[in-house]
């Protein structure tokens, strides 16, 4: 009897260790290990207590924050921080790797309760979407250049580029209103539905920059299928302190430079006030071969702000002033259709002058200034009220080629103002639930100056959004989390607008859109087109931790987006992409399901990414070439805007490998494919397939390192004809010939390198320099998503010195 009670004790003993975290027989040789630090200014908190619930583990933090556990075996375990200025927290943790995890809590106010925890400096904005980073030293390498430019280094990320210097982010092979971005909490409105409209924004006064991969972001809006750019400025410190950095730029290719300086003053009383500058000047860029005449610009940008963040309540004010004149090149405007054809197919374009700084017509002229308000207060049951009202003013010139002086009359003139305000509330529910409720509104006016002597492209037009969304997110560990969020907008757009009664009845307008008439002036026909639509986002998507390191996500994304004013009512010629463009008053709205699936595997020395999508599109609005018109500025081709149904699907890779502690690799990969299923052709301007490899060694003394990066780029093998013929005259006989836009060019290979050296650290300042070498090999070769590729090739090597120093 006593022999079958000890075996039955046994028995029970042996079942209670296999359902506890502490196994027997386990291999107990994992570490957890990390640091407390001060939520707001990122101080380490010294004598916070962990323990582990159910066990005799504990760890209690030393000076600079740091907490080890060791000897860890696999399993669920229940952590309790407890400090004596803090309130504790309980969280599950599952260990099946070594792992870090950094705590923020909240030192000073015991009355705040939040407590974040993060595995890296910048917070996620979605859990389960794919997402991209740039942090604060990749930017400034590209501080000289625009922001599309420094996105081309991330693996799904392209550039649609009109030339040399004008410059627009495509995501997935999407771009223009399909592709958000966010500069300090609120979207920017500055006529980004045209190719050529580069995002009015510098760089340089922004920390961090994150790319969220679809419209997953819905606090941001839910029009936005491509994703969201969200930038960011560094967070303030509470205490009293002075500190900023100047980046000088000075490059061989256009024979100019850049500088910028931002400063940032902070109180312990969470005060503070910042500001920042910067300035552009280049000439003429230069191809391998040849100067690319009237390519040079000039931009000056500046910002101010100021706040107070005392943590659980908070304000800022912003002012920003961006501005910039581009050249448009020059061999692009051309004076007839057989000029047209001849530029086509010719190897050099058919203008090129010496180098100059002079900025002639063509060009464009921007200017974008932003005024910006919010405030946020923190309640006690863990909730968080903000509000946020932006005002933008956007002014757009084009130049274009004309007689006499009227060269220096704008053709195209356009001022657009937008009010936006917005409201959200976070709070959380149990331990393991967070939501999000918000409203936005915007009241946009757009103005077409008459005065310009030439039709307007875009006409005056009002727009109203009215907007609500709810998200969720319920992370009960720290290996899976369920992310979710509904949002739903209404858009209201009225436009007054001109046309040519015979255009009018020959697109069919007149029977379908005769409610839209308002007046016959003979020849013209006044019109009021009134467009209300109402749109619907959705967004929901898991995350699952494997152990070893292994994580995998899967999002599914619902996006709406109205057309925009560029595709609903485009009228005429386009200076910058020197192309004459058509809109669409039947186009409805784009409705567009995205899935997208992640495994990324992470290790202390390699890190790899998988990220496939698709995406099946309703009435996708795109712009393609139909032909050649002649006008009396010229010949060019224009472009109509339709609607088809389309396919998209693609995949992001990614791989980091440190193969010694000095020496890194690093390779990236992506592929889009996009089809439209009602012609059954390829859809035109997506990226080819393209991949990017660095290698990086970093010296012994971390006093400089040197980076070699290779870049390839594919032929487009997919692309719709659209080529198309005109009648010429060869020996006195009429000959049609055929005018080649659709062949993407050949294959190309760019090899770039960076060298960096450390020239001083010290408590007051540290100084580096950078020597990079763009193309290398000087090769000569164009883009398939360049609009400018027919007349020019793509600039030639480029030698860039910076300076950068840090106070």
């Amino acid at each position: 009897m006593k022999r079958s009670v000890f075996r039955l004790l046994i028995f029970v003993v042996v079942i209670t260790l296999k359902g506890s975290p502490i196994l027997y027989g386990q291999s107990c040789n994992y570490s957890l290990k990390g640091n407390i630090l001060d939520l707001h200014d990122q101080s380490p908190i010294f004598g916070a207590l962990i323990t582990i619930e159910g066990t005799t583990f504990f760890s209690q933090t030393d000076e600079f924050g740091t907490y080890n556990f060791e000897n860890l075996c696999p399993g669920t375990y229940l952590f309790l921080i407890e400090h004596p200025q803090c309130d504790s927290l309980k969280r599950k943790i599952t260990i099946r790797q070594n792992q870090v995890l950094n705590f923020k809590l909240e030192h000073h106010i015991n009355e705040l309760e939040e407590i974040t925890v993060s595995d890296s400096k910048l917070e996620q904005i979605t859990n389960s979407a794919q997402e991209a980073r740039l942090n604060a030293d990749q930017i400034l390498e590209y501080s000289s250049k625009s922001l599309a430019d420094a996105l081309n280094t991330l693996s799904g990320v392209s550039v649609l580029r009109t030339g040399n210097s004008i410059a627009k982010p495509l995501i997935h092979g999407m771009y223009g209103s399909r592709v958000g971005i966010v500069s300090n909490g609120m979207r920017l409105r500055d006529q980004e539905w045209g190719a050529d409209h580069a995002p009015n924004i510098d760089l340089n006064a922004f920390e961090t920059i994150q790319v969220v991969k679809g419209a997953a972001a819905l606090k941001y809006g839910g029009d936005t299928p491509g994703g969201i750019i969200v930038l960011a400025p560094a967070k303030k410190v509470l205490k009293d302190s002075l500190y900023g950095n100047t980046v000088l730029n000075m490059e061989t290719n256009g024979r100019g430079g850049s500088i910028s300086s931002r400063w940032v003053k902070t109180f312990k009383s969470g005060f503070y006030y910042s500001g920042q500058l910067t300035a552009k000047r280049f000439g003429d860029f230069q191809a391998p071969n040849y100067n690319l005449t009237n390519t040079g610009l000039q931009e000056g940008n500046l910002s101010f702000k100021l706040g107070s963040n005392r943590i659980v309540e908070g304000w800022e004010f912003n002012y920003s002033r961006f501005s910039n004149e581009v050249g448009i090149l020059r061999a692009a405007h051309i004076g007839n259709i057989q000029d047209l054809a001849t530029a086509l197919a010719s190897n050099i374009p058919l203008r090129v002058n010496p180098f100059t700084y002079d900025i002639n017509a063509p060009k464009q002229q921007g200017t974008h200034q932003n005024i910006q308000i919010s405030y946020f207060s923190t309640t006690k049951n863990q909730a968080k009220w903000k509000w946020e009202y932006s005002y933008q003013i956007n002014q757009r010139k084009e130049f274009d080629v004309r007689r006499g002086t009227r060269s220096e009359l704008a053709a195209i003139d356009l001022k657009l103002q937008t009010h936006a305000l917005s409201g959200n509330y976070t709070w959380k529910k149990f331990e393991n639930w967070k939501y999000e409720w918000g409203i936005n509104s915007l009241l946009q006016d757009n103005f077409s100056n008459p005065n310009t002597g030439v039709k307007r492209l875009i006409p005056d037009h009002l727009k109203i959004e009215l907007g609500s969304y709810i998200l969720g997110v319920y992370k009960p560990n720290n290996m899976f989390s369920w992310d979710w969020g509904l949002r739903l907008d209404g858009v209201l757009i009225d436009a007054l607008k001109y046309y040519d009664e015979r255009d009018w009845i020959e697109r069919g307008y007149a029977d379908e859109f005769e409610l839209f008439e308002i007046q016959d002036m003979g020849t013209q026909l006044l019109t009021n087109p009134k467009f209300n639509f109402l749109n619907i986002a959705g967004q929901t998507g898991v995350v699952f931790g494997f152990g070893k390191g292994f994580e995998s996500n899967v999002s599914y994304i619902l996006s709406q987006r109205a057309p925009n004013a560029s595709e609903l009512f485009s009228d005429g010629l386009h200076h910058s992409l020197a192309t004459i463009e058509y809109g669409n008053l039947r186009l409805q709205k784009e409705t567009i399901h995205k899935l997208l699936l992640g495994v990324s595997k992470t290790s202390d020395s390699f890190q790899t990414t998988i990220s496939p999508y698709v995406s099946k599109a309703k009435n996708y609005i795109f712009i393609v070439p139909r032909g050649l018109e002649q006008t009396i500025r010229g010949a060019f081709p224009f472009w109509q805007y339709d609607a088809t149904n389309a396919l998209f699907f693609g995949i992001d890779l990614n791989a980091d490998l440190d193969l010694s502690p000095e020496l890194n690799f690093n390779w990236s990969a992506s592929y889009t494919y996009a089809q439209d299923l009602e012609a059954n052709l390829p859809l035109i301007s997506i990226p080819p397939f393209n991949s990017t490899q660095k290698i990086k060694y970093t010296s012994n003394s971390k006093k400089w390192d040197l980076e070699i990066a290779h870049q390839r780029v594919s032929k487009q093998l997919r692309f719709p004809d659209n080529n198309f013929k005109f009648n010429t005259i060869k020996m006195g006989t009429i000959v049609p010939e055929t005018v080649d836009i659709s062949t993407p060019p050949e294959s190309f290979n760019k090899l770039d390198m960076i060298f960096s050296l450390y020239l001083k650290r010290s408590k007051i300042l540290k100084s580096y320099l950078k020597v990079m070498i763009k193309n290398i090999t000087n090769n000569d070769y164009r883009d398939y998503l360049n609009r400018f590729r027919y007349y020019a090739a793509e600039n030639g090597r480029n030698i860039q010195l910076q300076l950068n120093f840090i106070y």
